[in-house]
């Protein structure tokens, strides 16, 4: 039998078809997404559940006129396979292909570029009040999940919706899942949701009733007024958006298609902020996934027939999927393993996350440690705040984040952490490239960050052993630390000798005459091979480890800067404000010279999505990029 999903090149040929043919198409359209996540890697079990609620919505509404917004964008999947981008959709995060979220560039189907969970209802508020502005007749949809909309940004929005009066449809996927379950009050008033049915407590024709008659009273301040509003709240399942301005409809089946297309149907002749409570399975129509939804959240390559994952498992994230790499342990395990050792010493010692527990390595202390474990849900800016009211009633926090996200909260970490000098040890997740992910996941602007905050302490480990004596030290200092490593499995030791650590210090791991690299993080052991290969053309390097880009260690660095023709300073960083930055600094401020020293770090741009290694290759950051770059700085050549 032909496929119905290779005559579907847009939008419009949805129109055509009948409700058993759309299901059909459900089928087909998860089968390619399986079979291409299962060859590439990718997010699968909230793409899974969207498949019918995105067919319904292109079949309802013509969004080159009406507005899609996506949250996140890692449920995006259907959406390009149904807006012409069926082929290009085989090239899914490989190098030159297209994005694991909603991409402008790719679509005027994609209205905005979204990888960061709680954007998305501010962004459409926007759209529907410049659709106003420009007498514009079209609704904005905006999709989100359970899990995104009880972070910050959305209730903001929401607050805002609600009084706004614009035609804005705000549809609650809810499947009760982020990465992991959803937590926190809102969490749980959704649940209480799901288990209400409407049409069990009032019939659906009251509902619209008191409905209509409230919106019929709008603008008229009386008490029947208050009294349809007092009404509608307290027979509505979903009342709290009725107090906040909304015409709340559901919950619904999100897979039922023909109800979702008669819903939809309701939802275009409504006037107003409308949100639409779809409830909605995670993993849906492939088993493994409806049965371990958490971990299927992100895929590494698998097997179609059974779900077996080749070759190895990966990590997880709010929008970031799993890439195979080998069975070892990642900077991510070696943090959380210690931190384990630490509350083991230190019964004052808590962890915090913001819905990334797996992710950051916490699965192991949230077990052991219950009661000094808190998952805050996809509020980087609380979780910041909250981590500072904890160090001011005498606890040690530390903040697993990853630092995408982490770029949320600069004002918190500056308000309420750094003035305040409040001992939190902030753990900076995929720091610097993280793969196929791309520009949206980088974290690219962590030490910037940090770095021009007072008081605090900056540092990178170059392997394992070193960040877990950054993580004592971090927690011995007395002040604000920030510690950032890469999304990789830490190298061996670096160092010939174990150096102890010593706040502010940089290890000098290799001399040489000819010229030297001064790396930070990650870029350490990549600097060393790069010295390799110069050897073997019979140059010696000086190499070294920076350890802190705050306090940097002046002393090693302007010898180093004095004593060596060339100096290249590496890091997996923007080039703006980071360690590099810091070198030029102290030059400056010492007056030495500094015109034989060149930076070398992450470009003024985007990133685009690649494997990690690939990236770092492309950037010049890997061994033989940096020997590259520093042979027209040595002795005896030219550039």
């Amino acid at each position: 039998m032909d496929k119905l999903l290779d005559s579907i090149n847009g939008p419009q040929d949805l129109r055509g078809l009948t409700v058993p043919q759309l299901k059909r198409l459900a089928d087909e359209v998860r089968e390619l997404i399986v079979e291409v996540v299962a060859q590439n890697g990718g997010h699968l079990a909230s793409n899974l559940g969207v498949v019918e609620l995105t067919i319904a919505l292109h079949y309802s509404f013509d969004f080159l006129k009406d507005k899609l917004v996506w949250d996140v964008g890692h449920q995006a999947y259907a959406h390009k396979i149904l807006t012409g981008r069926r082929e290009a959709f085989r090239s899914l995060r490989q190098a030159g292909g297209i994005s694991g979220f909603a991409d402008k560039k790719e679509s005027p189907y994609d209205t905005f570029s979204f990888g960061h969970t709680g954007t998305s209802v501010s962004a459409g508020l926007g759209l529907a009040f410049a659709g106003g502005a420009l007498k514009q007749d079209a609704r904005v949809v905006v999709v989100i999940g359970d899990g995104a909309i009880a972070s910050g940004m959305p209730l903001e929005a929401l607050n805002h919706a609600g009084v706004a009066r614009k035609k804005l449809l705000v549809i609650l996927n809810d499947n009760r899942m982020s990465i992991t379950p959803t937590v926190g009050a809102l969490a749980g008033y959704l649940s209480r949701v799901r288990a209400s049915d409407p049409y069990m407590r009032v019939k659906k024709e009251v509902v619209e009733f008191l409905a209509n008659w409230r919106r019929a009273l709008d603008g008229v301040d009386t008490v029947y007024h208050k009294m349809a509003e007092g009404v509608q709240a307290a027979l509505t399942p979903g009342g709290l958006f009725v107090e906040l301005g909304f015409h709340y409809y559901g919950p619904v089946d999100g897979h039922d298609l023909a109800g979702l297309l008669d819903t939809l149907e309701r939802m275009k002749k409504m006037e107003g902020p409308v949100l639409l409570h779809v409830l909605t399975e995670k993993g849906h129509g492939f088993q493994p996934a409806t049965a371990d939804p958490a971990g299927w959240h992100s895929s590494g390559t698998f097997k179609v027939e059974n779900g077996k994952v080749l070759p190895a498992e990966g990590a997880e994230s709010e929008g970031e999927a799993r890439e195979p790499k080998p069975i070892k342990r990642s900077y991510s395990d070696v943090a959380g393993q210690t931190l384990v050792q630490l509350a083991g010493e230190e019964p004052r010692v808590v962890a915090i996350t913001a819905a990334m527990r797996d992710g950051t390595g916490l699965t192991e202390f949230a077990r052991l440690y219950p009661d000094r474990f808190f998952d805050v849900g996809i509020c980087e800016q609380h979780a910041v705040g909250f981590a500072g009211g904890l160090a001011a009633g005498g606890m040690k926090p530390v903040l697993c984040v990853y630092s995408t996200f982490l770029q949320r909260a600069f004002d918190q970490i500056h308000h309420d952490i750094a003035l305040q000098g409040h001992a939190v040890v902030f753990c900076v997740d995929r720091a610097g490239v993280v793969g196929s992910d791309g520009a949206t996941h980088h974290g690219h602007f962590d030490v910037a960050c940090f770095r021009c905050m007072p008081g605090f302490v900056v540092m990178a480990p170059a392997d394992g052993e070193e960040l877990q004596a950054m993580l004592r030290l971090a927690f011995t200092c007395g002040r604000p630390c920030a510690i950032r490593y890469p999304r990789e499995n830490p190298p061996e030791r670096v160092g010939h000798e174990a150096a102890p650590l010593e706040l502010g210090r940089a290890q000098v791991l290799r001399t040489g005459k000819d010229g030297a690299i001064i790396a930070y993080g990650s870029l350490v052991s990549r600097a060393l091979a790069a010295a390799d290969a110069l050897a073997s053309e019979g140059r010696s390097i000086t190499v070294v480890n920076a350890r802190f880009a705050k306090p940097l260690d002046e002393e090693t660095v302007l010898r180093v800067v004095r004593e060596h023709p060339g100096v290249l300073v590496a890091e997996e960083h923007a080039l703006a404000g980071g360690f590099g930055a810091a070198v030029l600094e102290t030059l400056a401020a010492h007056g030495a010279p500094g015109e034989h020293v060149r930076l070398c770090g992450l470009p003024d741009a985007p990133v685009l999505h690649a494997p990690r290694e690939e990236q770092l290759a492309a950037l010049g950051l890997d061994a033989p990029g940096l020997a590259a770059r520093l042979r027209p700085l040595i002795r005896g050549t030219t550039a």
